[in-house]
């Protein structure tokens, strides 16, 4: 368990907190200790016979040897084998214990296939190692698990957001219920096949600071997408599994019924040298590729929300303000601790 523990905090700096350890419901068979037994009646006999005892000599060292390995060191062998195979869930990830009781760790967000079989056996397969775990030989909890693997999008189901929650011996999964409004649930549906998280909402936990806008594209005249090189989600987003606030890979953010749009160009000191560059959702256009936000302000404005972002490009600055209803990101990997997480 300590090398467990050891490999998860390199991995993800921060320790394992809040997991469930599942033991193997399996039954020893009766002849592995009958083999055994039979083993110390050949022993006692071999003694007898060295010390004379008694008058026959036909067991020799040679043949003890050979009757150890077939009936001590097998039946152990097969009991080891019957008693390892622990499982650990945890937030993130499960863990399989191996023969020489050393765990294997495979994190949720890299598992790539699962395959159940006929006797009830699940094949998870990572993008490093393969699990094989015989559901039956667990408790009957065990099977969070396949609930687990569900909700990450595995057995033909669509991936939805949800947490997982240990209290004492126990575990729970809670769904993270997504947006009521048919249009966000389409929009969010639409970029299921681009990223592997899509989650609409939780705006207080989205961070833009410092995050390079690759591109900007127009679903229609009313919703917008900012195609980021990333942005940063506080420890409390659904989709965070980790403690601590984290930095995804390439994003998109998706502005949902956008309005009251205002770019400017600014001059070197901001108040000076303004020029509005448009008011229309499309004047969002002018956007700088490659652009860096310096600044990203959202308010909460009733049933809608606001924003003010600073952009710069060199020595190129913008200033956009719009209001919109919704906001969508979407992203496959939290990649490292955000930038602010310790500071």
């Amino acid at each position: 368990m300590k090398q467990l523990m050891h490999k998860y905090l390199k991995l993800t700096k921060r320790p394992l907190a809040g997991y469930k350890i599942f033991d193997k419901q399996t039954k020893i068979a009766k002849r592995a200790y009958l083999a055994m037994l039979l083993f110390m009646a050949i022993v006692v006999y071999y003694v007898l016979e060295l010390f004379s005892i008694v008058e026959t000599t036909f067991i020799t060292i040679e043949y003890v040897g050979v009757v150890f390995i077939l009936l001590v060191l097998f039946p152990l062998l097969y009991i080891h084998k019957r008693t390892t195979d622990k499982v650990l869930l945890t937030h993130d990830a499960m863990a399989k214990q191996n023969l020489f009781k050393r765990y294997k760790l495979l994190f949720y967000n890299d598992v790539t296939k699962v395959k159940q079989t006929r006797k009830n056996a699940l094949i998870i397969r990572g993008k490093r190692r393969k699990f094989k775990v015989k559901m039956d030989e667990y408790t009957h909890d065990f099977n969070v698990l396949k609930t687990i693997l569900t909700y990450e999008g595995h057995f033909k189901q669509k991936r939805k957001p949800y947490k997982l929650f240990f209290e004492g011996n126990d575990i729970e999964i809670q769904e993270l219920s997504p947006s009521g409004d048919p249009v966000t649930s389409r929009l969010v549906e639409r970029f299921h096949d681009d990223y592997k998280h899509v989650t609409p909402g939780f705006l207080d936990d989205i961070i833009m600071y410092n995050c390079e806008v690759e591109r900007v594209r127009f679903i229609d005249q009313k919703h917008v997408v900012f195609l980021l090189n990333h942005v940063d989600l506080k420890g409390d987003y659904p989709e965070n599994t980790h403690f601590e606030s984290m930095q995804t890979d390439d994003a998109m953010m998706l502005f949902q019924d956008v309005t009251h749009v205002e770019i400017f160009k600014l001059g070197k000191n901001n108040g000076d040298d303004i020029e509005l560059l448009g008011t229309s959702v499309a004047t969002l256009k002018k956007i700088s590729k490659g652009a860096i936000v310096t600044e990203a302000n959202f308010k909460a404005l009733g049933e809608r929300f606001s924003t003010d972002m600073v952009l710069m490009q060199g020595s190129r600055k913008q200033k956009i303000r719009f209001t919109f209803k919704e906001v969508v990101v979407g992203f496959n990997e939290l990649k490292k601790t955000a930038w602010f997480e310790n500071k």
